[in-house]
């Protein structure tokens, strides 16, 4: 009793240091899942979500051109699509849309213009013209009214030159452009049919248009997150339970011990002979002397005894046949 009282502190204390080492196994096991479940989403949504959009500054020159008049002077300007070393731009199966972005003066110049084209050719690698846009675009009207007040009440901006007399036209050339497998685009060229026309800057835009799963992905993203790395860390811990219960069961069956052999099951089984017809009184006389054995419960050594008694009975007997059947 006194010893059961004295080591009962350590019992509890075994008990708890126990249930400590189990939870903190489980607690690293678990923390590696969820690192690896959220390791796992992360490298497929970085490699199934494309870059969402792509701007390329565009830097026009004029260069000589075959017009309806014979030689026009456009500018014009090539885009690289795909930066030296930096893989493709574009995903392949993804839909785009392609905007160019013309910062252009509010001049008499570009209102006498009126309406302008500007054509767009993305080229592949092999310098092949995959797709091709033609779309217009012009200033928006303003009246003289207008453009009076506008100036009136940005005088000051206009004179320290925080403002400009500005607009920005976009011109959308693509609105479903879908890059080729086989002919992936590398550059863009940009032709505005106008010589002379007035450009500030002009931007070059790509953006990607999200369907399906990839909508999902882009505009839910902590919701598809949870879901995506709480799917992964079902799905490993899955895996891992089976492979610990695969091992477990085979651990078990290679530490138990082979069963013991029964009583003469490594006897080898004697094939029986038909008895031989001079053996058949032998059998009988021994069958007869064993039933006497176990009758009388005599030693091993009279029934031998016992049995020579006999033999020379037999033989005896056996003589004297003989002998009769000589005389006869």
């Amino acid at each position: 009793m006194i010893s059961e009282i004295i080591g009962l502190p350590f019992t509890v204390f075994g008990g708890i240091q126990n249930a400590i080492s189990k939870i903190t196994f489980l607690a690293i096991v678990f923390s590696v899942i969820v690192w690896a479940s959220a390791l796992l989403y992360g490298v497929f949504y970085s490699i199934y979500i494309p870059k969402s959009q792509h701007i390329f500054p565009v830097y026009f020159y004029t260069e000589p051109r075959n017009c309806h008049k014979g030689t026009c002077h456009f500018p014009a300007a090539n885009v690289a699509l795909v930066s030296p070393g930096a893989g493709e731009h574009l995903m392949p199966g993804q839909r785009y849309k392609i905007i160019l972005e013309l910062e252009m003066p509010e001049s008499e110049a570009n209102q006498r213009i009126g309406m302008f084209t500007v054509k767009l050719d993305i080229l592949s690698h092999e310098g092949k013209v995959v797709r091709s846009s033609l779309r217009s675009g012009s200033l928006r009207y303003k009246s003289f009214l207008v453009r009076l007040l506008y100036t009136l009440l940005y005088v000051p901006s206009f004179v320290l030159g925080s403002a400009e007399e500005k607009q920005v036209v976009s011109i959308g050339l693509f609105e479903s452009y879908e890059e080729l497998y086989k002919q992936p685009s590398t550059n863009a060229e940009v032709e505005v049919r106008s010589e002379f026309i007035e450009i500030y800057t002009a931007t070059l835009k790509i953006y990607a248009d999200f369907s399906g799963l990839r909508y999902i992905l882009y505009y839910w993203p902590l919701t598809s997150a949870i879901i995506g790395i709480s799917t992964n860390i079902c799905f490993i811990s899955t895996i891992s339970i089976l492979s610990w219960l695969r091992l477990t069961v085979t651990k078990s069956q290679r530490s138990r011990p082979p069963p013991p052999f029964e009583a003469g099951t490594t006897e080898e089984i004697q094939t029986e002979e038909p008895p031989d017809s001079n053996k058949q009184s032998a059998d009988a006389q021994e069958g007869l002397l064993d039933r006497i054995q176990e009758a009388s419960g005599a030693p091993s050594t009279t029934v031998r005894r016992r049995r020579r008694d006999l033999e020379q009975e037999d033989r005896a007997a056996l003589g004297q046949v003989l002998d009769g059947a000589s005389t006869s």
